[in-house]
């Protein structure tokens, strides 16, 4: 009996003893109360030593790469001069630039990066209207908010993004600027629209059809072509048999220059005006075009530049990289800000805790983006409204003369 008792005692310990591991187990991983209770989900938490990395979509290929190249390279001297001032709290920051391409699909391979790195706080871009559309499901659903110094077309930003923000000013006015210029300052009334099929340039073109329209003009054609499209001269008989005084061309830059030089070669197009708009604001354009560029008109969603900042911003460009920003593109000024203008937000919510750490929340991030009280940036007093438009100044309008774009009129945002 007392040898029974003593094996299944034994058994009974075991058995117990198993139990009381299995039910221990779990007990033993968990963390203590106070810490279990600090949420860390949405906040990007940067070790001492490491940097605020800040993510950049750019056109790098595909339809303007000079631009493309120009944005990023104004984003980077931002980045200069956050560091040269100390960065933030001693972290210093960080581009991680990827190629957007002006591309819708691989502006959401891009998003697709930055939402599976979770060191990235925000993102400055992106370039072009369809590469950004790419981007915009991806950095919504990850929270990610990100400020786009060029794409204008107007539905980058609404009420249903919270994350979606632009230092770039929107198509809808410049479209109407446009057509006004056209019809009141150069008074034509009968006018051709082609555009090339691009989120920006299709909808800036549609804008611009729109307000002719209600201004009482006639638009001959409505015409679309391709990005990457070389020959237009069918094209341009058919818009040259109904005799428009007027073609406006919404799109980017290598299209735009080789249609103002086929209609020089199109019957009917002899004495008709040809505009483009920010897109075709660009070296590569008047390269494109050559001589035919002459007379021709472009127009640019221009900030109210600080003359003494720009100066200071063009020294440092120049000395970097060997080249006027002026050279490559028009969107250095807005790519410059639209970098400062998250590190403002950034600096309104990050803070360091007990172990060093920078902790940044991305709700409070995004909201803050909205808050920020303005700053003066290269482009003017940059502040952002209640959708994201966080844009200074209006749209200019150029003339090319000797070569060069000439500035001959001004509209400013009301």
């Amino acid at each position: 009996m007392q040898t029974r008792f003593t094996t299944l005692g034994l058994l009974l310990v075991a058995a117990l003893a198993l139990a009381g591991c299995v039910g221990m187990a779990p007990v033993a991983s968990e963390p203590p109360a106070e810490e279990a209770a600090v949420d860390m989900s949405g906040k990007v938490v940067i070790a001492s030593g490491e940097k605020i990395r800040i993510g950049g979509s750019f056109a790098l290929t595909g339809p303007i790469p000079d631009p493309g190249k120009d944005i990023r390279q104004g984003a980077e001297i931002a980045i200069d001069d956050l560091n040269a001032a100390g960065g933030l709290e001693g972290f210093m920051f960080d581009l991680v630039a990827e190629d957007g391409a002006c591309d819708g699909t691989q502006g959401t391979n891009v998003g697709n990066k930055f939402a599976a790195d979770e060191t990235i706080v925000a993102v400055t871009g992106g370039t072009c209207s369809g590469e950004t559309f790419g981007l915009i499901p991806i950095l919504l659903e990850a929270r990610i908010p990100f400020v786009s110094p060029s794409a204008t077309n107007p539905d980058i930003t609404s009420s249903d993004c919270d994350v979606c923000n632009r230092v770039a000013l929107s198509d809808a006015l410049q479209g109407v600027v446009d057509a006004d210029f056209a019809f009141s300052d150069l008074g034509v009334t009968k006018v051709a629209v082609v555009h090339d099929n691009s989120d920006y340039g299709k909808g800036l073109a549609e804008i611009f059809q729109n307000h002719i329209l209600a201004l009482g003009g006639e638009v001959t054609n409505f015409e679309g072509v391709q990005v990457g499209d070389t020959d237009f001269r069918a094209l341009l008989a058919k818009v040259g048999a109904n005799g428009p005084e007027f073609i406006f061309f919404g799109g980017y830059s290598t299209e735009a220059g080789l249609i103002a030089q086929q209609m020089t070669e199109a019957p009917g197009l002899e004495n008709t005006l040809f505009m483009s708009d920010d897109g075709a604001y660009t070296r590569q354009y008047l390269d494109a075009a050559g001589e035919a560029a002459e007379g021709t008109y472009v127009s640019f969603v221009a900030g109210a530049d600080a003359e003494a900042m720009n100066a200071d911003f063009d020294a440092k460009y120049l000395d970097k990289y060997g080249v006027s920003p002026d050279d490559l593109g028009p969107f250095h000024g807005q790519s410059y800000d639209s970098v400062k203008l998250i590190a403002a937000a950034i600096k309104e919510v990050a803070l360091v805790d007990s172990g060093g750490n920078l902790v940044i929340d991305r709700e409070e991030l995004i909201s803050a983006i909205r808050a920020v009280e303005g700053f003066d940036g290269l482009t003017g007093m940059i502040k952002c409204d209640e959708v994201g438009e966080c844009g200074a100044g209006g749209v200019q309008i150029f003339q090319v003369e000797g070569g060069a774009f000439n500035q001959i009129a001004g509209f400013g945002r009301e």
